[in-house]
């Protein structure tokens, strides 16, 4: 847990409470950790009377500003800060080289190097994968569930779409000859329930990527997912309300370059305006040949360098995406790709897609995020 906030070392208690930890556990925690001379414990106060904050080791101290015991004083507004001794941040060090040394694949290991001198231009470029840990189908699962209304004939053809990963096809195909989904409305709404039943909201930190991912203080994130997971934790996490936005209803470039508040672009569209979603080819098509989309993409994403997280590079759908990106993007980006043979590296380079590989242990659900936490606490 205190890996987490270790990049800081300072830290306050009220930080480790968002991490969903009963308050009792969390002080017997931090008690242990003060024994054990891990940790030591400050006080951080701000007084009022002369709008100055400071530190101090005890209660009984007086304010350096403007004398009162901060015990006794109603004028401070004080809160428990802790930091990392030198021990424990030797054994996080140690954990952390432990874990690289696990999760990434040793050949990969100078192109974790390369994305490490880039940081202060990354974009996270997220996929259907980031959504999985809070009980969301990945787009083959979401697919199969609308089969309904298709004969059996028509059923073999659009799992063989599927199991391609042409999924944009498969929707075009679905809404053809699927005799319940003849408008895209329909399709759209329930994508959007589908979503909504689905989705669970994920506690354990150890069990998803979502705050590794808001640790890397990015200008922004871009999405493809049709869900607000990234949004939900994004209020938390910065405790204010978030509104996600879509691509098409971007209208001043200039004015959300010049916010660099870690907002979220739906790239295809949310379920909270559900009829925004890109579901079919057509939509697919029409979204990228729109001069409008063109000349935001190029603004968001000129000089940017795009770190892919969630996808499958063997799906027809990112192949698709990222073919349509690089037409206007260019530069070299990066993407997390798990069990990576040098055969399929060859083929991401040659897109100028520069790869890093993890190992991910297919029989331990958790293993995945596991490793991509990872790869991005090098990144902080």
């Amino acid at each position: 847990m205190l890996a987490e906030v270790v990049k800081d070392e300072i830290f306050p208690k009220e930080r480790l409470i968002h991490y969903n930890i009963e308050i009792d556990t969390l002080n017997t925690i931090l008690t242990e950790l003060l024994r054990t001379n891990f940790i030591s414990k400050y006080f951080t106060y701000d007084c009022e009377a002369t709008d100055s904050v400071d530190f101090a080791v005890s209660l009984n101290e007086e304010c350096g500003h403007c004398g009162e015991t901060l015990l006794d004083s109603e004028n401070h507004i004080i809160s428990e800060t802790y930091k990392l001794n030198s021990n424990f941040l030797k054994l996080i060090h140690e954990h952390k080289k432990n874990q690289l040394k696990k999760y990434l694949i040793e050949d990969y290991r100078h192109n974790l190097d390369r994305l490490k001198n880039r940081t202060h231009k990354l974009i996270p470029f997220l996929g259907a994968g980031v959504s999985i840990p809070f009980n969301l189908p990945n787009w083959g699962e979401l697919l199969l569930e609308l089969d309904k209304g298709l004969s059996d004939t028509n059923k073999e053809k659009y799992t063989e779409l599927i199991e391609q990963g042409d999924y944009l096809r498969a929707l075009s195909f679905l809404k053809q000859y699927s005799l319940l989904y003849q408008t895209e409305q329909v399709l759209k709404r329930d994508i959007k329930d589908i979503i909504k039943s689905r989705y669970k909201k994920e506690s354990n930190t150890n069990h998803h990527n979502i705050l590794d991912i808001l640790k890397l203080d990015t200008e922004f994130i871009i999405t493809t997912n049709y869900d607000n997971a990234i949004a939900d934790y994004l209020n938390d996490y910065r405790e204010e309300f978030v509104m996600p936005i879509i691509l098409e209803n971007l209208e001043d470039l200039q004015d959300f370059l010049d916010e660099d508040e870690q907002n979220v672009i739906h790239l295809h569209g949310h379920i909270v305006q559900y009829s925004s979603m890109i579901v079919t080819k057509e939509d697919y098509d029409n979204l990228y040949q729109s001069e409008k989309i063109m000349h935001i993409l190029n603004g968001i994403m000129s000089n940017k360098t795009l770190l892919f997280i969630g996808f499958s590079f063997k799906d027809e759908y990112f192949k698709n995406l990222y073919d349509k990106i690089l037409e206007h993007i260019k530069g070299e980006h990066f993407i997390i790709v798990p069990n990576l043979h040098a055969f399929d590296a060859k083929e991401l380079l040659d897109k100028n897609l520069i790869p890093i590989g993890i190992n991910v242990n297919k029989e331990d659900k958790h293993d995945h995020v596991k490793a991509i936490k990872t790869i991005l606490e090098e990144l902080y």
